[in-house]
């Protein structure tokens, strides 16, 4: 069995499913992302909130037989291209623990950047890199952890491998937005506020982008022909979308 799709996965609410479809693309949101698995107690980035898109590079057989990450992120799903994804810049995410090279080393030039701000009037190529630097923080995560979609899961079986979900980002470019540090966990109405801010770029995609709509169950497919309908597009490319309509339900029953 492949480990890796050609399909980027993002996993939903019904509804915002049909708002991706009706709109035929994607909004950035922040995202609150934890690292406290790999950052010191005295480091202000442990709470950081992130611009992003969030898909997964898993096959839909691996989406079955592993409840977990549609558990955590939704059960309808629509899958596009990597074609596209890799158009759009949307990037496999780095995982890091706590002794990787990567989380320290990264960790060590943003404080010597922070240290030469401010012990020198920095030249504007020196704050730019710190800023790159910072910024690069949108495609790193921790191999496990305790937090998803701002909320701490505790399971009983120790923490979430979130290397488990081969994530691909997209993240909007630094003179677009930034990242956000030493946010405490609880500042939603910052989040709220934040996004709308993002409402303003849509990712967009076309309807041969498209691979897959999945959604629960056989008796949802009919609302989902009246969104498809309802779409933009022509007739040809509806009956097209229509036939890439699967469900678990019919995942589940015949593998």
């Amino acid at each position: 069995m492949a480990v890796s799709a050609n399909t980027l996965f993002h996993f939903t609410a019904k509804e915002s499913l049909k708002g991706i479809l009706s709109s035929q693309g994607f909004f950035a949101q922040y995202s609150e992302e934890h690292f406290e698995n790999i950052l010191p107690a005295t480091s202000i980035y442990r709470v950081t909130l992130i611009p992003l898109i969030s898909f997964c590079d898993l096959t839909i057989m691996q989406l079955t037989r592993d409840s977990v990450h549609t558990t955590d992120f939704g059960n309808y799903g629509i899958g596009l291209t990597k074609k596209w994804g890799i158009k759009k810049r949307v990037s496999p995410v780095v995982y890091v623990h706590e002794n990787s090279q990567p989380s320290t080393q990264l960790y060590k030039l943003i404080k010597l950047f922070l240290k030469y701000d401010k012990e020198h009037e920095a030249a504007e190529i020196i704050s730019q890199t710190r800023r790159e630097l910072i910024d690069s923080f949108k495609f790193i995560k921790p191999y496990q952890g305790r937090w998803q979609k701002g909320r701490e899961i505790l399971r009983g079986k120790g923490d979430i491998v979130y290397y488990n979900e081969r994530e691909w980002r997209y993240s909007p470019p630094l003179n677009q937005s930034k990242v956000l540090s030493g946010i405490k966990p609880s500042e939603k109405k910052e989040q709220v506020k934040l996004n709308a801010t993002l409402k303003k770029k849509l990712i967009r995609f076309t309807p041969e982008d498209i691979k897959f709509i999945i959604i629960e169950e056989k008796n949802e497919i009919n609302e989902f022909i009246k969104t498809i309908d309802a779409m933009s597009i022509s007739k040809k490319e509806k009956n097209e979308l229509i036939t890439k309509i699967i469900t678990f339900q019919e995942i589940n029953e015949d593998y």
